[in-house]
């Protein structure tokens, strides 16, 4: 023990208290009264304490301390290591607790920790299952170097065939700082046969009768030397039939099929390859690829009934889009340019009505109001009216209750010119096609005439609107019932919007309102503005999983994108979009982390807005990705113990290490230092010499 002393030398504090000490023995030499005696001890006592607390004593007690060190020990618990074929997992489990209890009678202090996706304890509490989904080797590393700055820790010891299929490769160039890794390698490094597809590139949309190349990517692991079919099936249809040889040892084969599909609509294409008769895993020998089918060909039948200069700009606009054949029938001389047997003979995707029904036709056609509801539902045809000045509006208002919608009369005097604007409904129903709309000034829009208003307050949405005195009046009504659209454009001005338009900076509005609405009634995208799918329809818990798609249409405007993943509702994964410019795909990856139904929502941010651009699922299987690749992965284990000054010892000999592990202990020198002035005792003692003073003053009558 040592004594130190903060304000001065220790001489000066000794010879106080040696005067201190001469000068109280006098006085008390002089001193007969005993009570008197008793007062002068404690008074001076409690004065001598707080003298030497001045001077601010130190006491450092050192104590020496011998503590032995653990080793801790980490079992690999995923399913691969049960599927070794040269011992039992019975075997496996009793060996390796053989070795423990070997340790453990030499006196040595060990931690078990049990490892695969993540680091369990559950191994000494008697869970000795290899169930685990996936390895991941990497996380216990990263154990090792947290435990690596305790005094406690010896070293360690890793049973594990070496297998790492999550998170990343053993990096050795910073391991030279851990504690030793005695390993024991676990297999043969010979892997178990297993062919698998690694991946689909296929297109996730395409059109009718273009051509469409799947690459599918076979990888074979094992002593592989053998050549296997590889089909592509659609409806139990044989698509393509290719014969691959296969090397195995983690080799990647890719085979290609031509697609040329005549259907429209989401086909499902099987690929498969046949499997080994010594395979493990043969879940991963079958996938599903959803292709969504376009058509190449939309067929419009234009029905006018007096010819204005409307008609002009809705088939110039029509012809522009090459996938658009118009089959047009305008009434003249009490006929029509074609014959209506054709129309009615004829499916069409839309019928349009320009300036029609008039009066010379309006009791035709109120005649075959029956057999035209048949006609676009049986045939689900999209049905849209363009109304002009000659419009009989008695014949219309029966063609416009196939909509759900009527005629209103008015409750302010239309009959001019007034300014109109996109509405909000525009926007969410177009969110690709509305940000150069609703951005422009409004002003800069041509007013339009409009003499008659649609009541849509049960059925339409109103896309776009006049504002008279107060009073929305529709101008573009379009309505739903499924699987048919409708559309209805109330003012007869569409030529002066097309042509009062073409010198200024809205010279595409009605080309692009127009081809938004043609492609909206007639399904043109199916319905959707992207596509995307994943490479997969089935993934293995542990595997990543690769999203891609296009868009519909082409799209200038998107700044960047993310993917989020949601399992029973909850939102587990947030991962961004990158671009592939070559191929016009957009992708994101995540990892297939639980098992059962994996939703995702892919959102994009298109100009400033955030928009959900599609949603999808994926089955993710319980894993069996472990199954991919049984065997010894030796070499990364052989570096992991060499760069730690450690050992390595296949199963065989993993007696072997029991002569590695030895008792260490450790030389611990404890130091406590006492500082008197921080002594709850110190100012106990002088708050009792105090009192104890006062009751004697007291008790001899000094006060």
């Amino acid at each position: 023990m040592n004594i130190s002393f903060s304000h001065s030398d220790s001489l000066i504090w000794v010879v106080v208290f040696i005067l201190a000490t001469i000068i109280l023995l006098l006085y008390l030499n002089r001193s007969k009264n005993n009570g008197l005696i008793y007062i002068i001890v404690s008074r001076f006592v409690a004065a001598l304490i707080l003298i030497v607390l001045f001077f601010d004593p130190r006491f450092n007690i050192i104590k020496e301390s011998t503590r032995d060190l653990r080793w801790n020990i980490y079992i690999d618990r995923s399913s691969s290591m049960s599927h070794h074929s040269n011992y039992s997992v019975s075997t496996l489990a009793s060996g390796i607790d053989e070795i423990i209890d070997k340790i453990k009678k030499k006196g040595i202090r060990v931690n078990t920790f049990g490892f695969g996706a993540d680091i369990d304890t559950l191994w000494e509490g008697g869970d000795k299952s290899f169930k685990d989904i996936s390895t991941n080797i990497s996380q216990i590393i990263q154990h090792m170097k947290n435990q690596n700055n305790s005094s406690s820790l010896a070293g360690s010891i890793l049973f594990t065939d070496g297998q790492i299929n999550q998170g990343s490769e053993i990096i050795t160039e910073d391991l030279k700082i851990l504690k030793p890794i005695h390993v024991i390698g676990v297999g043969s490094k010979n892997p178990l046969v297993d062919v698998a597809i690694h991946s689909i590139d296929a297109p996730p949309v395409i059109i009718k009768g273009d051509n469409a190349e799947i690459q599918v990517k076979i990888i074979s692991q094992g002593d592989v030397n053998q050549r296997l079919n590889v089909t592509l099936r659609s409806d139990k249809k044989l698509l393509g039939s290719k014969v691959m040889g296969l090397k195995g040892k983690g080799s990647l084969n890719k085979v290609k099929f031509m697609l040329r599909p005549e259907q429209t609509g989401e086909i499902n294409y099987i690929v498969q390859v046949n499997a080994l008769p010594d395979e493990v895993n043969i879940m991963n020998n079958k996938q599903v690829v959803p292709i969504q089918v376009l058509k190449d060909q939309y067929n419009i039948a234009m029905i006018t009934g007096a010819p204005s200069f409307n008609t002009k700009v809705i088939k110039t606009i029509i012809s522009e889009n090459k996938k658009y054949n118009i089959d047009h029938y305008y009434y003249r001389n009490n006929n029509y340019s074609n014959p209506l047997k054709k129309f009615w003979d004829t499916k069409y995707d839309l019928i349009l009505f320009d300036n029609h029904p008039i009066d010379n036709n309006a009791n035709e056609w109120t005649t075959y109001v029956r057999i035209f509801a048949k006609k676009i539902l049986s045939q689900k045809s999209s049905f849209a009216i363009f109304i002009g000045h000659d419009t009989n509006l008695d014949a219309l208002t029966a063609y416009l209750n196939l909509m759900d919608l009527k005629l209103k009369d008015p409750l302010i005097e239309l009959g001019d010119k007034f300014e109109w604007k996109f509405t909000e409904n525009w926007e969410l129903l177009f969110p690709f096609n509305s940000k150069n709309l609703i951005s422009t000034n409004e002003k800069n829009y041509p007013p339009l005439f409009v003499d008659l208003q649609i009541d849509s307050s049960s059925k339409g949405q109103v896309l776009a609107e006049f504002a008279v005195s107060g009073v929305n009046i529709p101008l573009i009504t379009a309505a739903e019932k499924t699987p048919l659209r409708y559309m209805v454009w109330t003012s007869p001005d569409l030529n002066k919007l097309y042509y009062k338009t073409q010198n200024n900076k809205n010279q595409s509005l009605t080309n692009q309102v127009l081809g938004v609405l043609l492609s909206w009634l007639m399904r043109t995208g199916s319905g959707q503005d992207f596509y995307f799918r994943p490479s997969k329809n089935s993934y293995q818990q542990g595997e990543q999983v690769i999203v891609s798609g296009k868009p519909a249409n082409k799209l200038e405007e998107i700044k960047d994108g993310y993917i989020h993943v949601f399992h029973n509702n909850e939102k587990i994964n947030t991962k961004p979009l990158t671009y592939d410019k070559e191929k016009g795909l957009y992708s994101g990856k995540f990892w297939a982390s639980k098992s059962g139904k994996l939703n995702y929502d892919i959102e994009i941010t298109y100009g400033n807005q955030p928009l959900v651009a599609s949603r999808g699922e994926v089955i993710v299987q319980e894993s069996k990705i472990e199954l991919n690749n049984v065997f010894l992965n030796k070499e990364p284990l052989l570096e992991l113990s060499t760069s730690t000054g450690g050992s390595y010892y296949d199963w065989g000999k993993k007696n072997s290490l029991i002569s590695e592990i030895n008792q260490k202990s450790k030389k611990e020198i404890a130091s406590r230092e006492i500082i008197l002035h921080e002594s709850w005792v110190i100012f106990f003692t002088i708050l009792f010499l105090v009192t104890l003073e006062w009751v004697l003053r007291k008790k001899y009558g000094m006060i």
